[in-house]
């Protein structure tokens, strides 16, 4: 009995130091995204689709996110929320994008980890643990001075509002939704006409959660970048991801390229971890979409 715990224990432990190995090794990806009403002017535009960052006050993750970005060649970053543990994270956040250069700007929406405040650690440990079942609520704070911080350091955020923008001589309606996750999503006022009528444009709607996406299959939007699933961030072999926090994804796929509805989602395995520092089966993403026109 004695050998067989002590073998169990030595398993356990080796699984943890892997995992953790395996939350800091990040995929640089590279996706391809083929729409058949892509514009000309859009064609091969290359996103930085920046997720989940989950940066914390230390800085540990910083580096090796700007080294992951200087590799990789784009023109514009979508950026989907969570970019901050909690709000001790914020001058890290904005210190990240201040760093990034794209030729044609950075848009971004926030998601619930932006709002979070910092707790004690015995809290964070009992929530971890599942002891509160019923789900304790976390303290929530006003975003504002982050997203002060990060239109500061050029950055666009659209919470629950689009904006226009010319890309190749195309026009691009771009939406940002807040959290779907803590239902503070409002697809109906990003979307609500202000002014002077636009043109018709391409869309693309940014939503933390893919959850925020089946609102939007009326809506005519092709394409959606999302995040906040971790790709379950913890994978079983054979079974999938047992935990996603969003409808809009299963155990088998909880992260890529999906179709929600009427629009083609991808959806970020992310940069970062939440609860434990640990990844199994699912590495940490940082990575390019190129958009194509899908031809016959």
């Amino acid at each position: 009995m004695v050998k067989f715990c002590l073998g169990a224990g030595c398993a356990g432990a080796a699984l943890a130091a892997y995992a953790w190995r395996e939350s800091k090794r990040v995929e640089l990806t590279h996706t391809v995204i083929r729409l058949p009403e892509l514009p000309a002017g859009l064609e091969g535009l290359r996103i930085l689709h920046v997720a989940d960052t989950h940066f914390p006050r230390n800085r540990e993750s910083l580096p090796r996110f700007l080294d992951a970005a200087a590799s990789l060649d784009y023109d514009i970053v979508f950026a989907t929320g969570d970019y901050a543990d909690t709000t001790r994270g914020w001058p890290v956040v904005a210190e990240a994008f201040r760093r990034l250069e794209p030729k044609l700007g950075i848009y971004a929406v926030i998601g619930g980890h932006e709002r979070y405040a910092p707790a004690p650690p015995i809290t964070e440990a009992l929530r971890l643990l599942r002891l509160f079942r019923r789900g304790r609520k976390r303290r929530l704070v006003d975003p504002t001075p982050l997203v002060q911080q990060l239109e500061a350091a050029g950055v666009r955020v659209l919470i629950n509002a689009s904006t226009t923008l010319e890309i190749g001589g195309e026009a691009v309606r771009l939406i940002g939704i807040d959290d779907a996750y803590l239902g503070l999503d409002d697809l109906e006022a990003a979307t609500k006409p202000r002014g002077t009528p636009e043109p018709a444009a391409f869309t693309i709607l940014l939503s933390h959660s893919p959850d925020g996406v089946p609102l939007a299959t009326t809506a005519a939007i092709p394409l959606a970048l999302s995040g906040h699933t971790h790709g379950g961030q913890i994978r079983v072999p054979f079974y999938g991801a047992p935990v996603r926090h969003a409808r809009a994804v299963d155990r088998r796929q909880a992260a890529g390229l999906m179709r929600i509805g009427g629009t083609q989602v991808y959806v970020s395995r992310g940069f970062g971890t939440t609860g434990l520092p640990l990844r199994f089966a699912c590495r940490p993403e940082l990575g390019v979409v190129e958009l194509r026109r899908e031809t016959e």
